[in-house]
């Protein structure tokens, strides 16, 4: 979980603010387990071409299906799991890239399976004890980026319409 201290709020201005929102400088992890960062593109209905990438920190593998349930496969950017040291060689956090997000189900309970970039499936919090068959439902399949930043949306647009873009 993901705690926080009105010291490190930051004050955005009215006219900039989400209502309800609040902003922070700064989080502590108050438990040492796996989290994940969620990038998901945002686009303007109004306006197609014009996309945002938000990225939202997510505590819980059970959050991460609940929001990923939703949302088209397409707009979703990448999915990281942050890795506590206790489960590092190293001994310091580490991330693994998410390709896969599954969820097995049994009479006796769910749970969340994530499958990182080399294939290894692996998960992140309890496992009940399945009895019977086992579904296996996938939720996602983030598809392989090609490596280094491909041209942004400004650039593709100008391009599309014989101009540069600064």
């Amino acid at each position: 979980m993901f705690v926080s201290h009105p010291e490190y709020e930051f004050p955005i201005p009215p006219a900039l603010e989400e209502p309800g929102s609040q902003h922070w400088r700064m989080m502590e992890l108050s438990l040492h387990a796996p989290w994940f960062l969620l990038s998901v593109e945002v686009v303007d209905p109004d306006v197609p071409d014009l996309g945002i990438t938000r990225t939202l920190c997510i505590a819980w593998e059970y959050d991460l299906a609940d929001v990923l349930r939703p949302l088209d496969a397409d707009r979703v950017k990448g999915i990281v799991c942050m890795m506590p040291a206790w489960q590092s060689p190293t001994g310091q956090w580490w991330s693994r890239e998410i390709r896969e997000v599954w969820v097995y189900s049994s009479p006796g309970g769910k749970h969340v399976v994530l499958a990182d970039i080399a294939g290894e499936k692996f998960d992140c919090g309890l496992i009940p004890e399945h009895v019977g068959d086992i579904e296996m439902e996938l939720l996602l399949r983030v598809d392989p980026k090609p490596a280094g930043r491909g041209p942004n949306r400004r650039a593709h647009r100008a391009a599309r319409h014989g101009k540069k873009s600064s």
